[in-house]
């Protein structure tokens, strides 16, 4: 029977259990995919290096990854509506 408190990439006995790293991976996705906010990415990859020596610190780049990208949707949707309501996204031609 195996330990599962064996880590058997150094050879030592490890006191917790590895972490998941997917929330990290679907913040990091869904901010490349959707928006493409850069602030969302680098959050997600601070969290996914931290993830296994300080996991508190991990959580919070993740709380504040998901902040970030909020507020970057609402920022993006905010603009649209404007360049909408100014008519940016019409075009007229007249001919003479």
């Amino acid at each position: 029977m195996t330990n599962p408190s064996f880590n058997s990439f150094d050879g030592q006995q490890s006191s917790q259990a590895p972490v998941s790293k997917v929330k990290w991976i679907v913040q990091l996705v869904v901010s490349i995919l959707c928006f493409f906010n850069i602030i969302t990415i680098v959050l997600a990859i601070l969290g996914l290096v931290k993830a296994d020596t300080d996991l508190a610190a991990a959580n919070k780049f993740y709380k504040w990854g998901w902040i970030a990208y909020i507020i970057w949707v609402v920022v993006v949707i905010g603009i649209y509506v404007i360049l909408f309501a100014t008519g940016a996204f019409t075009t007229t031609f007249e001919t003479y």
